[in-house]
């Protein structure tokens, strides 16, 4: 088992490792943000502002190539629920994240941080997530495959540093093995927020890094939170960062929120720190396992819709629907799920209660 210790991320990291996504130094005034489709300059050629909207355009697509692959990434595990967002900086960002299933009962999960920002970090980001996805395939222990991903960013990209974060879970026990290239500390949601320590050197270091690697059991309920720095290193305008601190106070006292709104929670938070002003790329990763039960997992996904106290009342009337011998029927709830519909829809209107039969469609399908 890995070993659990309460220790602020952001002394755990050399500091000459601190600040190369290129975070603002204190005291100095923050930079405007980029506008995305700024007016060309009136002293520009014709010539020249069609090559510069040519550029934008480019951008553009570059940028939506980039968030689509992550996007693609996230898969649906069942008994499990997976949110994952990357909010590059700029129009491109060195974030990254990946999912590989490496058979019936693995999955690998990666998250990683290239240095620097801009067109460079993403062209690395790029390199690193191929090199990965090669060594991953492989289906090595977490730890050897860092050291051989390692091996390959050194190669390719002689000029570049790395954190990357790997796990592999056995879906069907639960278990978590991570190993750590320099990456933040995940954290273990399990009735309290903990830090997994576990330290290594980024890739792209040293050819002969090692990387240990440590194992946790995630039990029904249970998360891991998976984030870049650029959540606690969030800077406001007066040069004070969000801190390790503040987030884990963050997730303590959401730790009943499921992966979707503990992320979108989590970004709401950060924009209202910076108001905005985004000065390092966001990525988060959040898995939790789903309960043993289907009518707990479904009482929950009613209560984090609705609210505690709607959800009350309305999960009364839905068991009404299943009966007390199909509660944690999945069949039996799939054939109700429209009557379930309509009752919402009387109660709380169209709009809500799609979101709630969506949310407990997807959660019943994945205890058939």
């Amino acid at each position: 088992m890995g070993k659990f210790v309460r220790k602020r991320q952001l002394t755990s990291r050399a500091p000459t490792l601190l600040g190369h996504q290129g975070t603002v130094p204190r005291g100095r005034p923050r930079p405007a943000p980029v506008e995305r489709q700024a007016a060309p300059a009136p002293h520009l050629t014709a010539e020249q502002q069609r090559r510069a909207a040519e550029l934008e355009q480019e951008l553009q697509l570059a940028r939506d190539l980039q968030q689509g692959l992550l996007l693609e990434a996230a898969p649906r595990l069942r008994g499990w629920e997976v949110a994952a967002v990357s909010l590059p900086a700029r129009d491109l960002g060195g974030d990254l994240y990946d999912f590989m299933r490496l058979d019936g009962r693995t999955q690998g999960i990666m998250i990683g941080d290239v240095s620097g920002k801009g067109l460079s970090a993403a062209l690395r980001m790029a390199v690193a997530r191929t090199v990965f996805r090669h060594e991953a395939r492989r289906g090595e222990p977490p730890g050897e495959t860092l050291a051989a991903v390692n091996r390959g960013v050194l190669s390719e990209i002689p000029h570049g540093m790395v954190t990357m974060l790997y796990a592999r879970l056995d879906t069907t026990q639960g278990l978590l093995r991570v190993a750590n290239a320099g990456h933040t500390f995940p954290l273990i949601v399990n009735g309290q927020v903990q830090e997994l320590e576990l330290s290594g050197l980024p890739l792209g270091v040293d050819p002969d890094s090692d990387y240990l690697e440590a194992t946790v059991t995630l039990g029904p309920g249970d998360a891991v939170v998976l984030y870049t720095d650029g959540v606690p290193e969030a800077e406001n305008r007066s040069g004070a960062i969000f801190s390790f601190e503040r987030l884990q106070a963050l997730i303590e006292a959401h730790r009943h929120l499921k992966p979707r709104a503990l992320v979108a929670l989590m970004l709401h938070e950060l924009r209202a720190w910076n108001e905005g002003a985004q000065s390092d790329d966001v990525t988060i990763v959040v898995l939790r396992r789903r309960l043993s039960r289907l009518s707990a997992e479904l009482r929950s996904v009613a209560a984090e819709v609705l609210g505690d106290e709607r959800a009350d009342s309305f999960w009364a009337e839905a068991l009404g629907l299943v009966g007390t011998t199909g509660a944690d029927d999945a069949e039996t709830w799939i054939a109700v799920l429209p009557e379930v519909l309509k009752l919402a829809q009387n109660r709380y209107g169209r709009g809500l209660a799609r979101e709630l039969h969506q949310h407990l469609r997807i959660a019943t399908e994945d205890y058939r």
